[in-house]
């Protein structure tokens, strides 16, 4: 799947949600009317826009708007991220502190985003999808942060969070 088709069913499904939390059942309901070979190439493209968000920076960012974060944490606040759409995405890759300009949420994850794919798929095939995905990073990307002071690297953040 190109990346255009991703972000345009990202952003149906932002769209059909009332609420933040109803995203997850909105990308059901899109992806429901997609074949297997689309949601597996939907899949896949998503693992492409975790692993691009896998940097210290958005780590710093999340830490900071979440009162903390754990590794599980950070993989939730990307699928939040994602889901947010690809305005959104981007210009949080390029500066993390535009998030400080999004309304405020009881908590920036958004866990079960992440596994609607392998739902949706499974209900069509009657077995799970097996994607191929490249090896997920060792490391984030960018400059790793202290606790102590990471909210030095965001004031923005830190100013609306903290």
């Amino acid at each position: 799947m190109d990346e255009s088709s991703f972000w345009a069913i990202i952003e149906r499904a932002k769209l059909a949600a009332a609420s933040t939390e109803e995203r997850p059942t909105a990308l059901d309901a899109v992806l429901e009317g997609c074949s297997p070979a689309e949601i597996k190439g939907f899949q896949e493209a998503y693992i492409v826009q975790v692993y691009a968000a896998y940097t210290w920076p958005l780590w710093g960012a999340a830490y900071v708007m979440n009162g903390g974060c754990s590794d599980d944490g950070f993989d939730y606040f990307r699928d939040w991220l994602i889901s947010e759409g690809q305005a959104v995405y981007a210009a949080a890759l390029e500066d993390p502190e535009t998030l400080a300009d999004l309304p405020r949420i009881d908590e920036f994850e958004l866990e079960g985003f992440r596994y609607v794919t392998d739902e949706v798929y499974e209900r069509k095939e009657g077995r799970a999808m097996e994607p191929s995905y490249p090896p997920f990073p060792g490391e984030p990307s960018g400059e790793s942060w202290d606790e102590d002071t990471v909210d030095k690297l965001f004031p923005k953040l830190a100013a609306r969070y903290w």
